[in-house]
C-alpha cells in the first residue's frame, strides 16, 4: 500500500537538514572563535611576562651599574649628553615613550649578563638621584637612587617599564656633587651642547 505526500510537505525533510546543518557551523564557528580568542590571550600574557622578566633583568642590572660602573654627572649647568649620565627623575622617564627609551635609555648589556630570551630588542634603563640625606659631620652621605627599566617583550608593541629605589653610602663630595646636579633639574633630551668629557666626573671615579 503506498503512501501519497502532499505536495505541500515534499521537501521539508531538506530544510530542516540544511537549518541543522547551519546551526552546527555556527556552533563550530563559534567554538572556533573562542579558542582562537583563548589562544591570543594566551600568547599576549605570555608576551608580557617575556617583558616584564626582561624589565627585571634590567633592574639588576641597572643596580649593578650604580654599585660597580661609572656613572657621569652633569655639568654646572645641569647639562650632560654622555650615555652613562644621569638621567631625570624616575618619576618623569616612566612617561618616556619606546622611542624616546632607544635614545636615551642605557643599553642593557655592561654587566656581561646574557640578553634576556625572547625579547625583540634588548631593554633599557636609566639611573637618576631622589634624595641625598648627608649628616653634619662624617666622610660619607646616604643617596637614594631610582633605577627605571624599560623593556619590550617578544613583539616590539608589548612593553614593561618597572622602577626601583637604591640607596647607597656615597662619599660626601660625590653626595653634594649630585644634589648640586639635581638641583638643575636637567633634562637630557633638550641639551644640545657637548661639553668635553673633562669638564664632567665619574661619581664612582671622585669617591676613591
Amino acid at each position: 500500500m503506498s503512501t501519497v505526500v502532499p505536495l505541500s510537505q515534499r521537501g521539508m525533510t531538506l530544510v530542516i537538514a540544511l537549518v541543522l546543518l547551519m546551526a552546527m557551523t555556527a556552533l563550530a564557528v563559534s567554538g572556533l572563535q573562542g579558542a582562537v580568542l583563548q589562544e591570543r590571550m594566551a600568547r599576549n600574557l605570555m608576551d608580557r611576562q617575556v617583558a616584564f622578566q626582561a624589565a627585571e633583568a634590567a633592574l639588576e642590572e641597572g643596580e649593578w651599574r650604580l654599585r660597580h660602573a661609572a656613572v657621569t654627572l652633569p655639568d654646572a649647568a645641569g647639562e650632560c649628553t654622555a650615555r652613562d649620565c644621569l638621567a631625570e627623575r624616575t618619576q618623569r622617564a616612566v612617561q618616556w615613550s619606546a622611542e624616546r627609551w632607544r635614545r636615551d635609555g642605557l643599553a642593557y648589556g655592561d654587566s656581561g649578563a646574557p640578553l634576556p630570551a625572547g625579547v625583540s630588542e634588548p631593554p633599557r634603563v636609566t639611573l637618576a638621584v631622589l634624595e641625598s640625606r648627608c649628616p653634619e659631620s662624617g666622610p660619607s652621605c646616604r643617596v637614594v637612587f631610582g633605577v627605571t627599566a624599560f623593556a619590550w617583550g617578544q613583539r616590539a608593541v608589548t612593553h614593561a617599564v618597572l622602577t626601583r629605589r637604591v640607596t647607597l653610602d656615597v662619599a660626601r663630595k660625590t653626595a653634594q656633587a649630585l644634589a648640586q646636579a639635581d638641583a638643575q633639574d636637567a633634562d637630557n633630551d633638550a641639551t644640545q651642547v657637548v661639553r668635553p668629557a673633562a669638564s664632567r666626573a665619574a661619581w664612582r671615579a671622585i669617591m676613591r
